[in-house]
């Protein structure tokens, strides 16, 4: 088993190549994203679609595989292949995961003014203690409880209390068993976590410029 991490930076392309990515979706999938009327919206979700072909890709799977993409109601999304992943996207920074065995789960945030004392709901009075008024502890704990949520198939803020990130270092509890939960390198102005089931697996980061997801 491995989890590889592709990230890239946010950049816009074309409306001729934004109409040739969204062909390689399911019909459904493509039908939801023209109707998003933020054109900047619609490219990030297909800049992790690329994220996710190009980790395909380096598996040896087809690029028609995407069109096996689905995404279920309140879980992670699939695709008929032997293996599970994860896209984020946030201002600046898109980041897909995929593991060829456990779930993995991904969440990348852009670092701003929120501290603890802002989410009394969603973190542990020991999670509130640690991060203080720590904007950037505040948001290394919450893109790991947002990682692991979605690693579990439960994304979204009603699972977030439940996630408890103070078990131990890069390790958070959830679900009624421990989470690997490891950082990314993202830049300065951004913090992201994954999190994996598979507490030894091992786990490749690799940043990717424009020119490598655009055509030849």
């Amino acid at each position: 088993m491995s989890v590889s991490v592709l990230i890239t930076s946010e950049f816009e392309f074309s409306p001729s190549l934004e109409a040739e990515w969204l062909k390689a979706l399911p019909p459904e999938r493509q039908r939801r994203i023209r109707a998003w009327p933020e054109r900047r919206d619609r490219q990030r979700s297909l800049l992790a679609s690329r994220l996710l072909l190009e980790s395909l890709r380096r598996l040896g799977h087809a690029p028609a595989a995407l069109a096996t993409l689905r995404h279920p109601p309140r879980s992670r999304p699939t695709l008929d292949l032997p293996l599970q992943f994860s896209l984020a996207h946030c201002a600046g920074r898109i980041a897909c995961a995929v593991s060829t065995g456990g779930t993995v789960g991904i969440d990348v945030e852009a670092m701003g003014a929120l501290v603890a004392p802002d989410f009394p709901l969603y973190l542990t009075p020991a999670e509130r203690a640690w991060a203080g008024r720590s904007a950037r502890r505040f948001y290394s704990i919450w893109t790991r409880k947002e990682a692991v949520a979605k690693a579990a198939g439960t994304a979204g803020l009603p699972a977030l209390p439940a996630v408890d990130t103070t078990p131990g270092a890069r390790r958070a509890a959830f679900a009624g068993r421990l989470w690997r939960t490891a950082p990314i390198a993202l830049g300065r102005g951004w913090i992201g976590h994954v999190a994996l089931a598979d507490l030894q697996a091992p786990l490749t980061v690799e940043h990717l410029p424009e020119a490598a997801l655009l055509p030849a």
